[in-house]
């Protein structure tokens, strides 16, 4: 059995299909109809439901998130709102009143995961008015082809005039003492079955490793982005799938001297505030991965264990000199980064083993990492290429330097060639102009849709480049080094 919470109301799921989504749950089960499906990708935004969990003094922290991909299973333990939460009687939410009164919706198709986003903002700024930026960001995974978002963005900077939600809605401010939130099942792990496939949700790493032990070719689901995508797209159904959702020891950040280490299921977003601090070349990334839905619902772990050539944090993982903690029922290692990509898709993860968190050096008062990303959009979009570097200098010459890039290779891969010609240079532009010309005999990319094999090697020989500078002449390049 699951449980969670929905617009108020305890549910419990027995007989359920273990691959369901959420939101072939909210249409098709629960009829909660008013949440859409437009590209069942995770890009349009229609599906966008709220995810509320209890923060300081009693308010909920509220996160967008796109149902369409997200399993019906990684719900267990959690409250959730759709938009049919947020009016009571006669009275609309200051999002959904604003949204009216300044024309947001037109075909209506978009406008409950619109109104989802911008509620979230509401919520979470405790109904303080918000910036530009801020607005754009809630709005960045919601696409409108009907108002040109500028009404939109009316609304979402008036809603904050209209009188508080309510207290008698689910979804309040102070929603956390209108319902309770689920309480765990029981000592017994939450699990369903059906026709044969099997779903189950581990709430402690020795119970993950038992089932992993029991079933050793499970599908482990972190944050679903990407194999959400396999139910939608390409209508695939797992046997046995693991949430990880309920591992908390796999939800934390932990700092030494010398290391910050990144549990698994730490999300895109909740690593960002870490990020910025330690990294900000980081931090500005994952400003550009994906919409705001998925970085609450995608996770550092599950970017790296998927193996994937164009993931984007891999290479600046790579960069950093990063390594990785693998678990088993045996006991744990620690592997670098550099020998945990095998090939396409193929990593050292053995039979039963799980990615337990990223362990990354922080940088020295030497070192600089420098991080960009090609691609056609600048947000919400696949790269091209990647590119993370960390260069170490004595002040005269280049002590180190760590290069790697995604979309050049089967793996995300360091350009070993152009990293050795750089090392005791003089620490000056030239020396990466030099450099960038070793790059071809770094990688052989290939072609596909979004970037020829040429295309791919003129731009990270100009990265490097573009590297030196940010070092040297930042004042020469017009977007804080991102490309």
């Amino acid at each position: 059995m699951i449980q969670f919470s929905l617009n108020g109301q305890t549910v419990q799921v027995t007989d359920i299909d273990p691959n369901m989504t959420i939101l072939r749950y909210l249409r098709t089960v629960s009829m909660h109809s008013a949440t859409k499906e437009g590209c069942a990708g995770g890009d349009c935004g229609a599906c966008s439901i709220l995810v509320a969990e209890e923060a300081q003094q009693g308010q909920l922290r509220f996160q967008a998130i796109n149902a369409c991909i997200a399993l019906l299973g990684s719900l267990d333990g959690k409250t959730i709102f759709t938009v049919e939460a947020l009016k009571v009687g006669d009275h609309l939410h200051p999002v959904q009143q604003a949204m009216v009164d300044y024309h947001g919706a037109q075909c209506g198709f978009c406008t409950p995961g619109i109104v989802a986003s911008l509620a979230a903002l509401y919520h979470n700024k405790g109904g303080a008015q918000a910036t530009d930026e801020e607005i754009h960001e809630a709005l960045s995974g919601n696409l409108c082809r009907c108002t040109g978002y500028r009404p939109i963005i009316d609304a979402a900077k008036a809603m904050n005039a209209y009188p508080a939600p309510s207290q008698d809605s689910p979804a309040s401010s102070t929603g956390v003492v209108q319902f309770d939130p689920c309480a765990p099942n029981s000592l017994e792990q939450a699990a369903v079955s059906q026709a044969g496939k099997h779903l189950f949700i581990p709430e402690t790493e020795g119970q993950l490793s038992q089932l992993l032990k029991d079933y050793p070719d499970a599908t482990l689901w972190a944050g679903g982005t990407d194999l959400g995508l396999e139910l939608t797209q390409q209508f695939k159904r797992f046997d046995v799938i693991i949430s990880l959702h309920k591992l908390a020891s796999l939800t934390k950040v932990t700092e030494t001297d010398d290391d910050i280490s990144f549990g698994a299921m730490v999300t895109y977003s909740d690593a960002e505030a870490h990020l910025a601090k330690q990294f900000p070349a980081f931090a500005q990334l994952i400003q550009r991965i994906a919409a705001r839905q998925i970085r609450n619902l995608g996770t550092l772990g599950g970017n790296v264990a998927n193996a994937s050539p164009i993931g984007d944090t891999p290479p600046v993982f790579l960069a950093l000199n990063a390594r990785v903690e693998l678990a088993s029922i045996n006991g744990k290692r620690e592997v670098a980064l550099d020998d945990f990509f095998k090939g396409y898709k193929v990593t050292d993860l053995q039979k039963g083993e799980y990615l337990r968190q990223i362990i990354v050096p922080k940088l020295t008062a030497q070192q600089s990492l420098h991080v960009f990303k090609v691609s056609k959009r600048k947000e919400d979009d696949i790269s091209a290429v990647l590119a993370g570097v960390r260069i170490e200098h004595d002040g005269s010459n280049i002590t180190d330097a760590r290069i790697a890039f995604g979309g050049m290779a089967a793996t995300p891969l360091r350009a070993v060639n152009t990293e050795k010609d750089l090392m005791g240079k003089p620490f000056e532009l030239s020396s990466f102009e030099h450099a960038a010309e070793h790059i071809q005999n770094d990688y052989s990319p290939m072609k596909d849709v979004r970037a020829t094999a040429e295309y791919r090697l003129n731009v990270a020989s100009n990265l490097i480049i573009k590297t030196g500078l940010e070092i040297f002449e930042p004042e020469s390049l017009t977007q804080g080094g991102h490309a």
